[in-house]
């Protein structure tokens, strides 16, 4: 009896140390579910504290479900949490929204991919707006993936201002590229400006020489006459002596009619007239060619040119302006060709020409006093062009305002300001160069033009 008792009691002393086994385990594990459970509720409140948003969907079942969604996602779409869950992600983007991006979704994530994209969101009151996402595979201890974790956040505001930017980006350009339309319009009815008000100066240039042409044809003409009646007499001086009649008597015949028509000074004169109608179309060739060279739009691009006949063309259409008011002095260096846009620079040049020649006359000086002098240098990669004279001069108060579009000091008619601002963009903005002006009041002016050989691309890939 005693044995069964001790045997009893043994086995209740191992049960009750089992228990007390199984009561620890039992502890450690249910602490070990409240610290899970706390842990899930901390991650729970985190995610949903957050504005970024979290959709965990479901890659294994049909439709793609979503399993889990934050609170800032379901907020932003005007949901529930609960409202989403079991619901496809189209269901929030909708694919008649999105689809370029859902091809790109779709073929990114076929390949097992993480993917980013911006994609438009439907509300539940049927708004839209711009979320960014990313979508990153979950993959199982057998490395299949089992479900897409989605982040993102709304990026509507970014989006707009990105489509603002562009917008503004989009104006600037149009404006600036009307801006330049408009410069070269500007620079191109200048230019024919000049040309126009050298127009009865041309004509006047033009008229001069066709005046020798037409006096030395005229002359021709009666010298033809003239000859073709002493041919006649000749041919008739042959018939006489033929029928018998005296050679003495047909010899002097023909000495009075030579001595008529005065030959010697036909001999003398014909040679003469017909170098001055020569002299004459080649002078209105060189005027007209002159004209064509200047006057022309010219080319976007800049190529080589020589700027040494650029002033001689320049000088050639300006001539009626400055012949009655300076002599041009010219000392030309050699100079090797320059990349730049020669029209422009015919118009920069004929400006600064004519203003030369317009000072020296208000200065009261003429064509025996006054003095243009044009000068061009090669230094160190660049040309230097000078045009000085011995007009009026500039007054200090004026000096720094010579170049701002539409100041002038000449009266209403005769000036629009424009010339000079023109020829700085011209040299500066358009060539990569400086023009300079040097002048004292009462003694004259001088301009001074650098511009780089190789041209502007050059300069500013240098710089």
């Amino acid at each position: 009896m005693t044995t069964t008792i001790e045997m009893l009691q043994a086995e209740l002393e191992a049960a009750r140390a089992e228990h007390a086994r199984l009561q620890h385990e039992y502890d450690n594990l249910h602490h070990e579910v409240v610290h899970l459970h706390n842990e899930l509720e901390l991650r729970d409140s985190a995610l949903a504290a957050t504005t970024t948003h979290f959709l965990i969907a479901d890659v294994t079942r049909r439709g793609w479900p979503i399993v889990y969604v934050n609170r800032a996602i379901a907020a932003d779409h005007g949901y529930e949490p609960r409202e989403l869950l079991g619901k496809s992600p189209v269901f929030l983007n909708p694919p008649e929204l999105n689809a370029a991006a859902l091809d790109e979704l779709n073929q990114g994530m076929r390949q097992g991919n993480t993917v980013r994209t911006r994609v438009r969101s439907r509300r539940k009151d049927g708004s839209t707006f711009w979320v960014g996402i990313t979508l990153t595979p979950i993959r199982n201890q057998e490395g299949r993936i089992t479900h897409y974790l989605g982040t993102g956040s709304d990026i509507t505001s970014r989006v707009e201002e990105q489509e603002r930017a562009k917008q503004l980006q989009f104006r600037l350009t149009a404006e600036m590229q009307e801006r330049e339309r408009m410069a070269i319009e500007l620079r191109l009815a200048q230019k024919l400006e000049s040309v126009g008000r050298l127009a009865a100066g041309i004509a006047h240039e033009i008229n001069t020489p066709i005046q020798y042409v037409g006096d030395s044809v005229t002359f021709l003409q009666s010298a033809h006459i003239e000859l073709g009646r002493m041919l006649t007499c000749c041919e008739a001086a042959f018939d006489r002596m033929s029928a018998g009649e005296s050679t003495a008597a047909v010899l002097e015949s023909l000495r009075q009619a030579r001595k008529d028509r005065d030959l010697d000074f036909f001999r003398d004169e014909i040679p003469k007239a017909f170098e001055r109608t020569l002299e004459g179309v080649q002078r209105v060739t060189d005027i007209v060619r002159a004209m064509k060279e200047f006057a022309h739009p010219g080319q976007i691009e800049q190529t080589g040119a020589d700027l040494n006949h650029a002033i001689e063309t320049t000088l050639t259409v300006a001539r009626n302006e400055y012949k009655y008011s300076a002599q041009v002095e010219t000392q030309l260096g050699e100079l090797p060709d320059v990349i730049c846009n020669i029209g422009e620079l015919n118009q920069v040049l004929l400006n600064l020409i004519v203003n030369a020649a317009h000072a020296i006359r208000e200065s009261g000086k003429d064509a025996t006093t006054g003095r243009i002098r044009i000068t061009t240098e090669h230094e160190r990669g660049r040309v230097v062009i000078r045009v000085c004279d011995n007009g009026c001069g500039i007054p200090k108060a004026n000096i720094d305002k010579i170049f701002d579009p539409f100041f002038t000091t000449k009266e209403v008619g005769r000036g629009t300001g424009q010339g000079l601002a023109i020829a700085r963009s011209i040299v500066v903005d358009k060539h990569g160069g400086h023009i300079e002006v040097q002048s004292q009041p009462g003694a004259g002016t001088s301009f001074i033009l650098s511009l780089p050989i190789e041209g502007c691309r050059r300069v500013r890939a240098a710089a």
